[in-house]
Formats: structure tokens, sequence, C-alpha cells
């Protein structure tokens, strides 16, 4: 027996579907059970908040996506001024950044908890982790990549 995260009801008052739905995160794809209560308190809100958005009046039906080779996230679906089958786009729901408002990345939204809600930007400079040090390329990076590939070339 167990509650769920949405209704607050028991699992047995749930059918099999209605379980699934109530208990899977639309910002992250994945299950409530992987997410802290202030995790999934701030992944609803971030969804709720894209589906309502600032340029809409009424709240927008979600639709899944994946931009490029970023992770399965949901999308609001807009009716553009443009004949069929152009004549929607699907603009993704992103999680901001409550400091500096930016869109944050899977690693940021997976840690929102911890991180407070800010990106890793903003959480390094409130820790003061300002060093040119954090800021080495990770060793799979495109610059590094050149580097290594310059100096092969002139053995």
């Amino acid at each position: 027996m167990s509650m769920c995260k949405t209704c607050l009801k028991d699992s047995t008052k749930h059918n099999k579907k209605l379980w699934i739905i109530h208990n899977w995160c639309a910002l992250c794809q994945k299950n409530s059970k992987e997410h802290s209560d202030k995790l999934w308190q701030m992944h609803q809100q971030a969804v709720l908040k894209g589906a309502k958005g600032q340029v809409w009046e009424k709240e927008k039906k979600l639709w899944p996506i994946t931009v490029g080779l970023s992770r399965a996230s949901v999308g609001v679906a807009v009716e553009l001024n443009a004949k069929p089958p152009y004549d929607i786009d699907i603009i993704p729901v992103y999680m901001h950044c409550v400091q500096c408002s930016m869109a944050m990345g899977d690693v940021e939204v997976d840690n929102a908890d911890i991180l407070d809600g800010l990106c890793l930007k903003c959480f390094r400079e409130m820790t003061e982790q300002t060093d040119s040090w954090y800021d080495i390329p990770s060793y799979r990076s495109y610059e590094y990549c050149q580097k290594i590939r310059k100096r092969m070339e002139m053995r």
C-alpha cells in the first residue's frame, strides 16, 4: 500500500493506468519513487507553469517531445498562422533557474532539490566556487579534442 503523490489517495483506489499517470513525472520521465517530495513538487510546478504559459490565456494540452539528442520530455502545442501540416508548433517545457530565469539542463533538473532550484552557474556563484579551476573543460569536450588532434599532427 502506497500513497499517490498527485491526489494523496491509497494505491488501492486507483486502477493501473491512473496509478501510472499520477506517479509519472512528465518533465524528467521518471517514476515518483525516484523523486524526493521537494523535487516532485518542483517538477510538477514547472510542468504546470509551462502548460499555462505566458502567451496563451488558457491551459494547453501537453505533448511528448524529444529535442535533438536530449531525453524525452513534454511540450505545448501552439497553433500558427500557416497551412496544415505546418500550422502547429510544439514548444518544449523547461524548468527555469529561480535566480537568473535561464532554462536548466537535465543534470540541473535531476538535482533541483539539492541545488535549491538554481542552475549550476548560480549555485557556484552562491557557494563562491568561481575559481578558474572549476572551468577546466571535460576531457571529452570539443576544445580538448581539438588540442589533442593538433598535438598528434605535430608529431
